[in-house]
């Protein structure tokens, strides 16, 4: 079971804001995910192979042939934040 402490933590490392007043309520529905991971772990799943369900499926193979694509043009049409003919997006790694 988690608690607030762990709690903070996942927050800050998922840059998650969750007001005090939420923290309650967000802890529970977390601890029930966890909870019904460790019932899943608890199956015995040994006689289960992942080779069988994998070789009953057949795929559909098309073939593969040249289409056009949109033009770099036409995808920056779509957008206002561009610059040197690229997409700009908000640096994430800190």
């Amino acid at each position: 079971m988690l608690e607030n402490a762990d709690l903070e933590k996942v927050c800050k490392l998922a840059k998650i804001r969750v007001l005090d007043s939420e923290k309650e309520a967000f802890l529970a529905k977390l601890n029930s995910v966890l909870n019904w991971i460790e019932q899943l772990e608890a199956i015995d799943v040994s006689g289960a192979s992942l080779d069988e369900a994998c070789l009953n499926y057949s795929t559909f193979e098309r073939p593969d042939s040249p289409e056009s694509a949109n033009s770099k043009d036409e995808l920056l049409s779509n957008t206002k934040h561009k610059k040197f003919d690229m997409f700009c997006v908000p640096k994430i790694v800190e």
